[in-house]
């Protein structure tokens, strides 16, 4: 057989092949896809607590309605909401996220309704020849004048991406403005709370703090110096595991009186209290009653992290503080503001912190320890990177089984196999080898962004996002794409008639074919990834398996059937931004993608506006920060396209005239940079900071982040007869402010005297801005013909009440008919540690009165106990909870987090 006979085999093997591995991998795919779509709308009726526990285990103002019972009557049912209300229940967190899908899928669904009929038709006809996939794509082109359609679309589609980035960045910075607005968000402790780092020791208390912050409008309310009781803090962890193992030997000791009885049973079956060995190494030691040893253990712990709690020591202060204003536009004003002179000192500062955010073990990190974390994590992921590459390197490569063939001669006998075996190991296996490798990222990246001191865990969420992303489009995108162009040009090396010119066609003609790859990775995770997101098979066994067999206490009862399941952003936004580069970058390449890509987006954000609502419900509300990296993202994607398409361009400059393509093309991507300089410069203070002009009586701000100046309301008032007020949103009337210039005000110091100050002194720096927070002045407590508040410090362990004239905020008028949050509000920024109270033993109430025989016990040693929706069967012995949305102790983390 001669070798020419052999090369139009081996290119009849790979064409074939592409053709076989796309319809192997859309059958196979869609198969699945309907299989478990069709179970999933079978067993959703099974679980509640997996399927729709929103309906139920959140508080009622975010509870989803009730889906219907009917096979597919669910279908529908999240699209019977409106945006706006959607975004009430779910979040502007999750509401940004589902707002790329929705961009990307109306993007790239124009993409396709433009680029298919026109670039299609024109790679095909004409072109190198041969069949497969590879016909459709650029490096099937041959006449110079058909570039021009890619070069016109290639700028069309890079403007169009980037004209809607601008556009959902500016939704976004209403949407977020109108949340940091919202009464809602008023409630909350974040919403006029800083905390700043890095404070050198001299100026590390409460009054030198005060001093320097007071000039802000309002100034501090109160101040919390960090501290890291070290101490504390293990004696807490030893009291919850006491709690933990009281708790139950308390249950078996209840249960043991109920339950199935043998012949043997009397008629009333007594008790049996709990032995078991405590020694430190298992084992060893002797029998005890376990009861009696937890609670003796657990009541002292009790006291002595009580007497802990009231003596903690200065020593263990930290150079880090938080500090509380009495307004909004003061927090804001304030970590915008330089505040010491030495480089790297007390900074950075940050706002709008949640109390359940910060992130308590990088609390006495300075700057210059953090960039050297910062440092040693990017030198791990890069050598990460390097170190993946080589398993993701054969994987890509699997999916070009011809040119694998042709380097490595022992695989020969896979050309003998049939081609529709050929098409599924290319088709199935290496998308499917890809998603298991990258599994286990996530973890090792967490490990990095943690150890990087970032104060919040919403920074380390974010760290993760960046690195995530940085991984998938390294090791999936370019590593595959040239895995298996280079492959191709590695064989054409073997021939005798090898030329640079030979090489730079090799490439322009073989780097576009990697698309028959991404087209079945986009297969695979459109028809299959949003229904198994769907089924939620893997939480389905779990909850399952510990429902019957392991959950036996109330408590071990409600961790599996109480807690509502929670996303991480950081893992499951990257895939997202992942696929909008791939769908960009081959948008002119190789148009077959643009359909796959649109329809991926389209499910997913179908799947994931459905799971928001009813499945997902986040701890913790960040105001969607995970948005704008998305968006940067997105524009690396367009970057990478571009300068692919100019890189072709200038391969094929060897044979065809193609320098007005390539001026072109590169003065699109000088516009490119700009744009996104623009978009960094335009959009980051409005993404971290509230504008000034907001907090004035000039602009009015709608629930929708919509702005509109007093006469642009004036003229709408007029023409609709009168302003609906449910509409309306933080409308601010005119404040008539007291002349407090001339009256000085005195703050007294546990620690010292008096500090007189001229009150005249506060807002100075911003004497243009007359309205405090617009959450106070629609405070139900607020007389709007009644002076500001001067500014103050409440804080009740270090501060004495000053001269504090005119009403509170609505924080402090809700605090002060409920003296419960009155008390979590002074803790809210302390170290759990400092405040944190016993876990409280849990035990299901019975019929025969033991669990108030414990309850009355355990009182007098000081042990908290709980019964609350918690009972037991009497005939069965088996538990149950019911009728509750927050575990004993737990409503605590819900009153800080929404400030009600």
């Amino acid at each position: 057989m001669s070798s020419s006979t052999t090369q139009e085999g081996a290119e009849q093997l790979a064409a074939s092949a592409s053709i076989t591995t796309f319809t192997s991998a859309l059958l196979f795919n869609a198969c699945v896809g309907l299989a478990i779509f069709i179970a999933f709308c079978i067993v959703r009726h099974w679980n509640r607590k997996i399927y729709q526990p929103r309906t139920y285990l959140v508080p009622a103002e975010v509870r989803a309605p009730v889906l219907p019972a009917g096979i597919f009557s669910w279908v529908t049912s999240s699209f019977k909401i409106t945006d706006n209300d959607l975004l009430e229940k779910i979040g502007l967190d999750a509401y940004m996220y589902l707002r790329f899908l929705r961009m990307s899928a109306v993007l790239f669904g124009g993409f396709t309704l433009i680029g298919i009929p026109i670039l299609i038709p024109i790679n095909v006809i004409n072109g190198v020849g041969g069949s497969g996939l590879g016909d459709m794509t650029i490096g099937n082109v041959t006449q110079p004048w058909r570039f021009w359609f890619h070069l016109i679309l290639t700028i069309v589609f890079s403007g169009a991406s980037i004209g809607m980035l601008w556009r959902e960045m500016h939704e976004y910075t209403r949407r977020r403005h109108a949340f940091l607005l919202s009464d809602k968000h008023a409630k909350t402790p974040q919403s006029t709370t800083i905390l700043v780092t890095a404070i050198p020791k001299g100026l590390n208390s409460e009054q030198a703090l005060y001093d320097i912050f007071r000039r802000f409008e309002g100034g501090p309310k109160k101040i919390w110096l960090n501290k890291n009781p070290k101490d504390l803090i293990k004696l807490c962890e030893e009291r919850d595991n006491a709690a933990m193992k009281l708790e139950a030997a308390e249950y078996n000791y209840i249960r043991s009186a109920y339950g199935k009885r043998t012949k043997k049973d009397p008629e009333v079956k007594e008790p049996q209290r709990p032995l078991g060995k405590v020694a430190t190494i298992p084992g060893l030691g002797d029998k005890v009653d376990l009861i009696e040893f937890y609670t003796k253990q657990l009541s002292e712990l009790n006291k002595e992290i009580e007497k802990a709690q009231s003596t903690i020591d200065d020593k263990d202060t930290v150079n880090s503080a938080f500090i509380q204003f009495h307004t909004q536009f003061a927090a804001h004003s304030a970590v915008q503001t330089v505040v010491h002179p030495t480089p790297f000192q007390m900074t950075p500062m940050y706002a709008e912190i949640s109390p359940l955010d910060v992130n308590w073990d990088c609390m006495n990190i300075t700057n210059l320890e953090r960039k050297g974390r910062r440092m040693i994590s990017l030198a791990a992921a890069t050598a990460l990177v390097l170190l993946w590459s080589i398993p993701v390197a054969f994987v890509g490569s699997i999916a070009n089984i011809a040119s694998l063939v042709k380097i490595f001669g022992f695989l020969s006998f896979i050309q003998n196999w049939p081609s529709a075996v050929v098409g599924i190991i290319q088709g199935i296996l290496p998308p499917l080898f890809l998603g298991i490798l990258m599994a286990l990222l996530p973890i090792v990246l967490t490990m990095m962004s943690q150890f990087e001191g970032h104060v919040r865990f919403s920074s380390v969420t974010l760290a993760v996002m960046s690195k995530y992303f940085f991984f998938l489009l390294v090791n999936v995108l370019l590593i595959s794409s040239l895995t298996g162009g280079f492959l191709e040009t590695l064989n054409a090396m073997h021939g005798n008639d090898f030329s640079p010119i030979q090489v730079i066609n090799l490439l322009s003609v073989n780097l576009p074919k990697t698309s028959t790859f991404f087209c079945t990775y986009a297969l695979l995770l459109g028809l299959t990834g949003p229904v198994k997101e769907l089924l939620q098979i893997a939480p389905l066994v779990i909850n399952y398996i510990f429902t019957k067999v392991l959950a036996k206490s109330p408590r071990q009862i409600w961790n599996v059937q109480g807690r509502v399941s929670s996303v991480n952003y950081g893992t499951l936004f990257p895939p997202q931004t992942l696929m909008f580069c791939i769908g960009i970058l081959f948008s002119t390449i190789a148009p077959l993608v643009l359909p796959l890509v649109t329809f991926y987006f389209t499910m997913f954000y179908f799947v994931y506006r459905h799971q928001f609502l009813y499945v997902y419900n986040q701890p913790v509300e960040t105001g969607g920060l995970a948005f704008p990296l998305a968006v940067k993202q997105a524009y690396t994607g367009i970057f990478i396209f571009e300068i692919t398409v100019f890189g072709i361009f200038l391969l094929k400059q060897s044979q065809l005239p193609v320098v007005p393509q390539l001026v072109l093309m590169l003065i699109t991507i000088c516009a490119t940079i700009l744009s996104l300089v623009n978009m960094n410069e335009a959009f980051n203070p409005l993404v971290t900071f509230l504008p000034a002009a907001l907090f004035s009586n000039d602009l009015h701000i709608d629930a929708d982040g919509v702005v509109q100046t007093s006469q642009d309301l004036a003229s709408n008032e007029k023409r609709k007869g009168g302003i609906d007020e449910e509409a309306s949103f933080n409308e601010k009337s005119p404040v008539i402010l007291e002349n407090t210039t001339t009256r000085p005000v005195q703050v007294a110091f546990s620690g010292g005297d008096k500090q007189e100050f001229d009150a005249g002194t506060i807002s100075s720096q911003l004497p243009g801005i007359p309205t405090p927070n617009p959450s106070e002045l629609d405070a139900a407590s607020f007389s709007r013909r009644e002076a500001r508040p001067l500014s103050t410090i409440d804080r009740p362990a270090s501060f004495t009440s000053g001269a504090y004239v005119g009403t509170t905020s609505e924080q402090d008028a809700r605090a002060s008919v409920d003296p419960v949050l009155q008390k979590l509000q002074d803790q809210a920024y302390q170290h759990p540690a400092m405040y944190k109270r016993q876990v409280p033993i849990w035990l299901p109430q019975d019929e025969r009165g033991l669990v108030r025989e414990e309850i009355a016990r355990l009182s007098q040693q000081g042990i908290v106990v709980a019964t609350d929706g918690a009972g037991i069967d009497a005939l069965t012995g088996k538990a149950h909870v019911s009728d509750i949305i927050f575990a004993p102790g737990e409503e605590t983390r819900y009153r800080l987090e929404s400030g009600i």
